[in-house]
């Protein structure tokens, strides 16, 4: 089957006009005149564009023990209503995935339900010879955390980190880091927790390992840039909260709930990370979607073990047409789709001849002011904001929630065929694949 899709689409840097020519799920030409002969023609209707489908390098599918936090389905298709269709795997699940028998489980699992394609992320091994069959169990990648790290002060002279990232690179595993130093969190160190573990971090690397480092404050994007002469395999990764919320706007938004780790920074480092984006300083946008239930983000009572309220947001379902209206097309589509799909290898993130036609038609609204209720006598039409009631994923604490959104989705094509479709309030299971198939 083939399909054209004409109106104004996101195409070599710019928004122009446009016929997307789609056939066996590739898109076969980009004219810019009204191509004919396809079985299917979609023409967009008034403020309606194509852009290319998000792609999301960290998002917490949960599921297994944390099913009442999330589910992969559920996750899945709250990133098609939002544009999304490719969903990495945070690997933090529990149980951990740091065994070949379990990883092949977790591949297993996520294929029967996920409803966008996926990437499953491992955690290190338990036995360090199983590193060698990662990839052919299904592992994509190594996700690195806090604790998977060697603390900043650690004794060098026993400090085995550097041996154990060349045995991933040589592996062919990349990895994923969420940079901080575990021993200060909930201290009055924390805020400078980042920095100690970068610092740590940076000396251990190896200049062959491949891996994105998740930083949230700008002298950390300055640091990794500093050292990329030494290492050059190294991309800058930052959640969409670092660049769209300081700490004292989600506090005051959503009080306790508004715990994060690392934590949200001051208003002046949020404003220099969104020059940074701007500038390209930044490579990956990421939504770090990290749901949680109600009482576990408002709780203050203490949980054995555990350290509450519980720290991360709910994004997947807005992320997307949230970084359209706070940072442009542009960066949008260059930090959220063409930058995270080419860091995997995949024909996604751009509308090109020869790409995988991942798309998603947006609706951009008229601008209208937002009427009082009481006087209109109903809701003003064209307003769309962050409304967690109604996301697909099971998360409802952001502190995003009421932000105007200047985009919305209509509907997202997975392999030019419609995966969700806002009019009908459908989701469509399509053949999903894996990341390194």
């Amino acid at each position: 089957m083939n399909l054209i899709i004409k109106g104004p689409a996101y195409i070599g840097g710019e928004v122009r006009s446009a016929a997307i020519c789609i056939e066996g799920g590739i898109i076969r030409s980009v004219t810019g005149n009204g191509a004919a002969g396809a079985e299917r023609m979609i023409e967009l209707g008034p403020r309606q564009l194509v852009l290319p489908a998000g792609v999301d390098l960290l998002c917490g599918l949960r599921d297994w023990i944390a099913a009442p936090k999330e589910t992969v389905e559920c996750a899945t298709r709250g990133a098609l209503a939002g544009g999304v269709t490719v969903v990495c795997d945070q690997a933090n699940i529990v149980p951990r995935l740091n065994t070949v028998a379990r990883i092949r489980e977790r591949v297993r699992f996520v294929a029967e339900r996920a409803y966008t394609d996926f990437g499953v992320a491992a955690a290190p091994p338990l036995d360090p010879a199983d590193i060698d069959d990662y990839r052919d169990a299904g592992a994509y990648s190594v996700g690195l955390y806090s604790w998977n790290l060697r603390q900043w002060r650690y004794a060098r002279d026993l400090d085995d980190s550097t041996a154990e990232f060349q045995r991933y690179a040589k592996a062919g595993l990349h990895g994923a880091i969420m940079v901080d130093e575990a021993a200060f969190q909930d201290t009055p160190l924390h805020e400078l927790g980042e920095q100690y573990a970068l610092g740590a971090l940076l000396r251990r690397l190896p200049p062959e390992f491949r891996v994105r480092v998740q930083v949230t404050q700008p002298q950390s994007v300055d640091r990794i840039l500093a050292e990329a002469e030494r290492l050059p395999h190294v991309s800058v990764q930052v959640p969409h909260h670092s660049v769209s919320i300081d700490s004292a706007a989600a506090a005051e938004r959503i009080g306790v709930a508004s715990r994060h780790v690392p934590p949200l920074r001051p208003a002046e480092e949020v404003e220099r990370l969104q020059r940074y984006l701007a500038e390209g300083k930044i490579d990956i946008v990421t939504s770090w979607h990290a749901p949680h239930r109600m009482q576990d983000k408002f709780s203050s009572n203490p949980i054995p073990g555990e350290l509450t309220p519980k720290a991360g947001y709910a994004a997947i379902d807005f992320v997307y047409p949230h970084l359209l209206t706070l940072h442009g097309i542009e960066s949008a589509c260059r930090h959220f789709s063409e930058a995270p799909a080419r860091y995997l290898g995949l024909r996604k993130g751009l509308i090109e001849p020869g790409y995988e036609a991942d798309l998603v038609i947006f609706e951009q609204d008229e601008g209208v002011e937002e009427q009082n209720l009481a006087v209109t006598g109903g809701f003003t039409r064209g307003v769309w904001k962050v409304e967690p009631m109604e996301f697909h994923s099971m998360g409802r604490v952001t502190p995003f929630c009421g932000d105007r959104l200047r985009f919305r989705v209509v509907r997202t094509f997975l392999r030019g065929e419609v995966a969700f479709d806002r009019e009908t309030g459908t989701h469509t299971r399509r053949e999903v694949r894996r990341i390194g198939d």
